[in-house]
């Protein structure tokens, strides 16, 4: 098929999860929108996760005339996305779709959509779009993962909203060589880490801050920023020499990857907190989820992140393989002891492709998992558990859940949530340990004034009277 190299208009859309905004666009269609420009193509890309006030999809497609259609899909988001869908074929115009759900499920999407691009896209992107057909159906398209060095820098100005671009997402690699039996970021970005210039990640920051004005905050993104210890402390020595001067965050953070030198360049990087996977704290459960690092090592990172009087997180995963109510009983006393100041306890989601799902197949039942996300989003309660096993049925699962938060009084329960929690706590026979939470959140309510005039105190000198409002709007926007 012979390339038609004439300029294509290209509209991307990413749907929205119910109950969770982000202030950080979607770092993957900026790359694709950089690779079209730089073929000459024009982008518009419609985030409703990023600006969910934007204009319904038969609006912007009216208004934007694009050649082809594309969509990132999540699992957590399909239903929403099947809405765009519904929206938009109507106009006979090729379809695309990619992200990770179109990775893990390309099978059951090709009556979906035209193409399904199966990987990282950037590599195949310019010619699917110059060759895209609307006789095509169904094609699953298969893109070897790019080097990120050979990439341009993202372009977020193809974003609807993009002046109010306030968290900026950087990635300073690409891919995890670790094989956590959970974790589907193997088959989406592949276990081959690939890192970026450093320079060019300094100098893509630089730009930004320039041109987007509403830049209060960076987020790094990397599937595991820490495999190679000395790439992000020289980014973080040469992020630090520079004038941008803005609080840094890092996601996907591992014990195994924090030392001294580490917490130090990232307290001085303003990194509001360090989050550390544990998962499980039930030595057989932890074993079988193959992370590559100890419990022991967790501990010890937990003890310099609180030498360093940085924020502690802990994540945390119920129904691993062989885990169970009792088992998760493990989990919290670990959390109690180590005393975070966040704390996120999540669902399973057995992926397709997992360790897990051939476990869970094997020796428990996985239900739906379209718009299931293991992420509990702005409100204390979980979604329905899509996994279980005749030793963790569904509501073991559940009365594990309600359990872990008011043992670790958890940040996202308040006291204003009385009403809807204790319905919960009767079910599940939880009056003592609800009786016990009660006062500490009430401690902690009591609190929360003087914590939030502490951080003024602290942000209002470095931003001044309009970053801290646009901070404020950002935070309350998000909540």
């Amino acid at each position: 098929m012979s390339s038609n190299k004439k300029q294509k208009k290209i509209l991307f859309f990413n749907a929205k999860r119910e109950k969770c905004d982000s202030n950080s666009p979607h770092i993957g269609l900026a790359m694709l929108s950089a690779v079209l420009k730089s073929s000459g193509h024009e982008v518009l890309v419609v985030d409703y996760q990023f600006h969910p006030n934007a204009p319904d999809p038969k609006a912007v497609f009216m208004d934007f005339q694009p050649d082809i259609i594309g969509l990132t899909l999540y699992t957590a988001t399909m239903k929403e996305a099947e809405r765009i869908l519904q929206q938009i074929s109507e106009f006979n115009k090729p379809i695309m779709v990619g992200g990770p759900h179109a990775t893990l499920y390309s099978n059951e999407l090709v009556d979906m959509a035209n193409y399904i691009v199966v990987g990282e896209a950037e590599n195949i992107i310019v010619n699917l779009v110059e060759n895209a057909n609307i006789n095509s159906k169904g094609d699953i398209i298969r893109s070897e993962s790019p080097d990120p060095q050979e990439l341009p820098f993202p372009d977020f100005t193809t974003f609807l909203g993009h002046d109010e671009i306030f968290l900026y997402p950087l990635l300073t690699s690409r891919g995890c060589p670790y094989n956590c039996s959970f974790c589907a970021v193997k088959l989406v970005s592949t276990r081959k880490w690939r890192p970026r210039n450093i320079e060019n990640c300094i100098e893509e920051l630089i730009r930004a801050k320039k041109k987007f004005e509403s830049m209060g905050s960076i987020f790094i993104y990397d599937d595991n920023s820490m495999f190679r210890k000395d790439h992000i402390k020289k980014f973080l020595y040469y992020y630090l020499d520079s004038d941008i001067n803005l609080p840094l965050t890092i996601i996907n953070t591992r014990a195994d990857g924090l030392d001294d030198e580490m917490l130090s360049l990232l307290k001085k990087a303003k990194c509001p907190s360090i989050g550390i996977g544990v998962e499980s704290a039930h030595p057989e459960v932890y074993e079988k989820v193959k992370k590559g690092e100890t419990l022991d090592d967790i501990t010890e990172a937990a003890k310099l992140i609180k030498k360093h009087k940085l924020p502690l997180a802990l994540c945390f995963v119920i129904g691993l393989e062989g885990d169970s109510l009792e088992k998760t009983k493990c989990s919290i006393e670990f959390a109690k002891k180590m005393k975070p100041d966040h704390i996120y306890w999540n669902m399973i989601t057995p992926f397709e492709g997992t360790k897990i799902r051939e476990w869970y197949d094997t020796y428990g039942k996985v239900f739906d998992l379209v718009n299931h996300s293991s992420w509990v989003d702005g409100d204390f309660m979980c979604e329905e558990p899509c996994a279980e096993t005749p030793e963790f049925t569904v509501e073991e699962r559940k009365k594990a859940y309600i359990m872990a938060i008011l043992e670790t009084n958890d940040t996202r329960l308040n006291i204003t949530d009385i009403n809807r929690l204790y319905p919960y706590v009767k079910k599940y026979d939880l009056h003592h340990e609800f009786f016990r939470w009660i006062p500490k959140n009430l401690w902690k309510s009591f609190k929360k004034p003087f914590e939030l005039l502490d951080q003024v105190i602290k942000i209002y000198p470095e931003v001044g009277f309009k970053g801290f409002v646009k901070r404020v709007t950002k935070k309350i926007r998000t909540k």
